[in-house]
């Protein structure tokens, strides 16, 4: 006990002794000021999340920030055959939206950037039988037996991002034409269903088998991004 509290009275003189030439003395957190009129560059973008815009501003040497948007609306309108069953599928699919970033530049090739992005993802389909089925001498249309439709949607809007980046998404002022590519993910929670049916198959669509295919699809929280970027320096 003695050696013990001996150790702890050194130990209280050595912390002492390092503090005195800090004594008296006011530290403050220093943000170095931005140059608001310059390091302006603006970037055209083809992504998994669809062709956008990017504005880019440059903060210091190593952090630049950024604020984009993407989108790409698909239309799918098919028949397919499912269990000898033909199915006529009417689909609207949809991603992108607007992302808030910084970037991080260990070179003038290699970065790492993060943010959030409010993702704008969405799938709408519309599904029906396209032929009639017949039971025995009763032929029932397509019409009667009714529509299936299914949206699913993120399980958040708001989405955090990083990503590994190579290039510059803001050109050095020898140059006004640069190019950028980033790899990475966004987290938008486990995926919603929502469903609605007419005709004879309405009762199927119920909570039960909504949080069914919400189950099925838990595992779908990650949305991959691959970006190629071509940026201009405005000044």
């Amino acid at each position: 006990m003695k050696r013990f509290s001996s150790h702890l009275v050194f130990f209280g003189v050595i912390m002492i002794l390092m503090a005195r030439p800090c004594l008296g003395q006011k530290f403050k957190f220093v943000i170095p000021p931005i140059d608001w009129t310059s390091g302006w560059a603006a970037g055209v973008k083809v992504s998994t999340t669809g062709p956008g815009i990017e504005g880019i501003k440059s903060i210091n040497k190593n952090w630049n920030a950024r604020i984009g948007f993407s989108l790409l609306p698909i239309h799918i309108n098919q028949n397919i055959d499912q269990n000898n069953l033909g199915l006529a599928v009417d689909a609207w699919v949809r991603t992108g939206g607007v992302n808030l970033q910084a970037d991080f530049h260990l070179s003038e090739w290699y970065y790492f950037t993060g943010g959030l992005w409010f993702n704008l993802v969405k799938a709408d389909l519309d599904i029906q039988l396209s032929d009639a089925v017949d039971f025995g001498d009763i032929s029932i249309s397509p019409a009667q037996i009714g529509t299936f439709n299914v949206v699913a949607k993120p399980g958040s809007r708001i989405s955090p991002y990083l990503a590994v980046g190579f290039g510059n998404p803001l050109p050095d002022k020898n140059r006004k034409f640069w190019f950028n590519a980033e790899l990475g993910t966004w987290y938008h929670h486990k995926p919603r269903f929502f469903l609605d049916a007419a005709g004879m198959i309405e009762p199927t669509a119920n909570i039960e088998n909504e949080k069914a295919l919400e189950n099925n699809f838990k595992g779908f929280r990650f949305y991959p991004v691959f970006t190629i970027q071509g940026n201009y320096r405005i000044n």
